[in-house]
């Protein structure tokens, strides 16, 4: 895949894995977290995906397993196991084609 036209940051989430999207999100763009316009509650509640991965992650597994969603031009997946997939919406399209 080329660089160039791919951004793709994985990484496990260590409490909050919204605190993680915002982070990977502004590593990516370049950005201070809190300079991120529109913020990330614009898109999606960060307490409700906390309190899901939180469940399922010490409590019950089987709760969810896979949120995503689109976040300032990037594919959002949070996974159950710990992990956060930010994938640029065009290299991801173009993935799904290929």
């Amino acid at each position: 895949m080329d660089d160039a036209i791919s951004t793709r940051s994985d990484t496990l989430f260590e409490e909050k894995p919204s605190l993680t999207v915002i982070d990977r999100v502004a590593e990516l763009e370049g950005e201070d977290p809190v300079d991120l316009t529109p913020p990330l509650y614009d898109t999606i509640d960060p307490e409700a995906l906390d309190s899901l991965f939180q469940s399922s992650r010490f409590e019950r597994a089987e709760t969810v397993e896979t949120v995503q969603f689109t976040y300032l031009g990037y594919d959002v997946r949070v996974q159950s196991g710990g992990e956060v997939i930010v994938a640029d919406t065009d290299s991801a399209r173009a993935r799904s084609t290929e």
